[in-house]
Parts: structure tokens; C-alpha cells; sequence
């Protein structure tokens, strides 16, 4: 009569090769999330940078750009300067873009900038986004004078 089913040497050679597999696929899995969230960090700013760009032509006047809390990562303000002040009000926030939920960094030499209201800025600016992870690449975001923005990578340090 033959007898249907694994051995116990069968099944633990299969387990180990399982274990072997798992553990070469680990890291790979780590850098797959870390590079989806330093994207999706990328584009929620270019998101908030097209908001900002999109509601200053709309509106035919200035709409300016302002990272919350000294640093990009810790959120992003759309809002347009409707008394003059040049200070922001609570009614003048057109919207809010949350702070960033993994280690992403962002550097640039700019705090704030404005749209104009043809949809152009006054200089051009450059954003790096990084993580934690060193030479790894990032994201680099570029607003071009005309506007225009720009998403490309660069290598992080």
C-alpha cells in the first residue's frame, strides 16, 4: 500500500529553504517602503505646490508657501494674503498638508515662497527630500521661476 504525504526530512529541508528565502527578502522589502515613503512625501509636496500655484492664478493674486513649525517635514500652509497684513491669519489658510510620518527629510534654504498671480515665483527653488538611510537616493523638487515644477532624483549624503 502506498502511503500520500511528506516526510519529516522533506518538510524541514522546505522549511529551511523558506527561512533562507525570508530572510534574503527582508531587506529588500525595508528599502521597498522606505523609497514608497520618501515618493509619497515627495508628492504630497508637489501636491501642495500645484494647490498653491493652481489657486494664485484662480484667484489673480499671491498665494504663498510656508513650512509649519521650522522645518517641511513637520507640514506644509497654503494661504493667500487677502488684508494686507503680509502675516497669516487662520481665515486666510486655504489648506494644510500634515507632517511627514516616516524619517524623510527636506533640505532647502527656503522657509517660504509665493506664487504670483500668473502661477510664477520670484526665484528659483530647490527642495531635497531624504530619509535616514545614507547614500541612498532621494528626491529633488524644483520651482522653476516660471512655475513649473519639477520632481527628479538626486543622491543623498
Amino acid at each position: 500500500m502506498k502511503k500520500s504525504g511528506f516526510t519529516i526530512t522533506e518538510m524541514l529541508i522546505t522549511l529551511s529553504i523558506l527561512a533562507i528565502l525570508l530572510a534574503l527578502s527582508v531587506p529588500n522589502f525595508r528599502n521597498l517602503i522606505s523609497n514608497g515613503n520618501m515618493v509619497s512625501n515627495t508628492n504630497a509636496m508637489i501636491g501642495a505646490f500645484n494647490y498653491a500655484r493652481m489657486e494664485a492664478i484662480k484667484r489673480g493674486s499671491t498665494v504663498n508657501v510656508n513650512q509649519i513649525g521650522g522645518d517641511w517635514t513637520e507640514g506644509i500652509v497654503v494661504w493667500a494674503n487677502t488684508d494686507a497684513i503680509n502675516a497669516m491669519s487662520t481665515d486666510e489658510v486655504l489648506r494644510i498638508w500634515p507632517a511627514f510620518d516616516d524619517a524623510s527629510t527636506v533640505s532647502s534654504a527656503q522657509s517660504t515662497f509665493s506664487f504670483n498671480a500668473v502661477g510664477g515665483v520670484n526665484n528659483n527653488s530647490v527642495f531635497e527630500v531624504c530619509d535616514n538611510r545614507t547614500g541612498e537616493q532621494g528626491m529633488q523638487v524644483s520651482i522653476l521661476i516660471s512655475g513649473v515644477i519639477i520632481a527628479d532624483k538626486v543622491n543623498c549624503e
